[in-house]
């Protein structure tokens, strides 16, 4: 099948006739040789997905249909989001980064409120709150799990925290009955960072959706993705009707000339919400492989010594976007893998090294994360024989330390 391999951090491979796409909008898609495929590439690129012709064919569509800004089609995408949740709103944003913005505003969160956040994290989640023009809050993680440290959260509140973002890193559950303990005690409002969990659950309800507001993202190393995109999600129908009103530049309808609240345009285009329905299509088929993608490095892994598979409680329904591994001597790892082809990624640095940030001290746990986390090759596509390479690699380092 006719496909676009997707691999990020290197030259894309393109096996999908783009121009002969185009020229399908009269009314069908045709089929044509592949048009370009670069001679340098990674052999194995640390996330593979394949965008297919059910994506082509529906982003065609929705251009041949007029249908082409925020409309019905991503209301189609925000209902299926919803039924796949189990929650009553979804707000679908151009991004994640956006959405966390959006979902803070919904919140009436703004300048010189606190925000707390862990310091292990991408750097999106402390961006949204200080681009609002509240105050970052680092606290960190707990030693065995790369998730906010509750005890950490209570310390750090102050008359000025108006808000707890707990960040469900590569899909690991933070502990939300505590940290929902301590926001009614303190009447804090509770925005999840899910862009790295989507169908990542605890045993009974969805992560992202056990707070005030989730924010979630859908940019190409996510397990469904829109190219870029993301949407924020609440039980909440006053909080649904603010997220509304945040990606629209104030107004549920710009038509209505009547700008009573603070936004911008978070809005995502049908022409991706169309991918993003396609995408869905393919979930449970995308979960199963995240599922085994984690379960080979745990076997393939399991002897060495020098490289531990970040632990995920599968069987409560976490799923793990990334295989993460901690790794001694990792920046070694990481070039006599890359001599043999294969790609890696560090985990993000500590949030306290941003200065941007203006939360310098020392986060231990998160600080030890960073210095050892490295991201494995992995994505809902990549292929199995790209693993045992991995693997193999691996040991072959491990059996070779110096």
């Amino acid at each position: 099948m006719a496909h676009c391999t997707i691999a990020v951090g290197v030259p894309l491979r393109l096996d999908y006739p783009f121009a002969a796409l185009l020229k399908g909008l009269n009314n069908t898609m045709k089929s044509s040789e592949a048009i370009a495929t670069p001679a340098a590439r990674s052999d194995v690129p640390w996330w593979w997905v394949d965008i297919g012709d059910d994506e082509a064919r529906a982003i065609v569509a929705a251009i041949r249909d007029h249908r082409i800004q925020c409309g019905p089609i991503c209301r189609e995408l925000e209902s299926r989001l919803a039924e796949e949740l189990q929650v009553a709103h979804v707000v679908m944003m151009s991004s994640g980064s956006a959405a966390l913005a959006a979902a803070l505003m919904a919140c009436g969160i703004g300048p010189g409120d606190e925000v707390i956040i862990p310091a292990a994290s991408y750097i999106a989640t402390a961006h949204a709150c200080l681009l609002i023009g509240a105050k970052v809050v680092l606290v960190d993680i707990g030693p065995d799990r790369p998730v906010i440290d509750p005890a950490g959260i209570e310390a750090a509140v102050t008359d000025k925290t108006r808000a707890i973002m707990p960040v469900h890193l590569n899909g690991a559950a933070c502990d939300m009955g505590a940290i929902g303990a301590i926001a009614k005690r303190h009447g804090l409002r509770v925005v999840e960072d899910a862009a790295q969990a989507f169908c990542s659950r605890t045993s009974d309800r969805f992560l992202g959706t056990q707070g005030d507001v989730g924010a979630f993202s859908m940019s190409i190393a996510k397990l469904v993705t829109t190219g870029e995109g993301g949407f924020a999600v609440t039980n909440d129908d006053d909080l649904a009707d603010r997220l509304h009103k945040a990606r629209n530049q104030g107004v549920q309808a710009v038509a209505n000339n009547l700008f009573d609240a603070l936004g911008f345009n978070f809005r995502l285009t049908d022409m991706l919400a169309a991918m993003g329905v396609a995408q869905l299509g393919k979930l449970e088929e995308k979960v199963d492989t995240t599922r085994r993608v984690y379960a080979f490095y745990k076997e393939a892994l399991a002897d060495l010594p020098t490289i531990d598979l970040l632990p995920c409680r599968i069987d409560e329904g976490e799923l793990p976007l990334w295989p993460v591994a901690l790794c001694r001597d990792r920046e070694r790892v990481v070039e006599l893998l890359a001599a043999r082809g294969i790609q890696t990624r560090p985990v993000n640095p500590c949030l306290a090294e941003s200065p941007q940030v203006h939360c310098a001290g020392r986060f231990e746990n998160a600080q030890r994360f960073a210095a050892a986390g490295l991201r494995l090759p992995g994505g809902p596509d990549q292929p199995r024989e790209n693993l045992e390479r991995t693997a193999e690699a691996l040991h072959d380092i491990g059996n070779s330390e110096p």
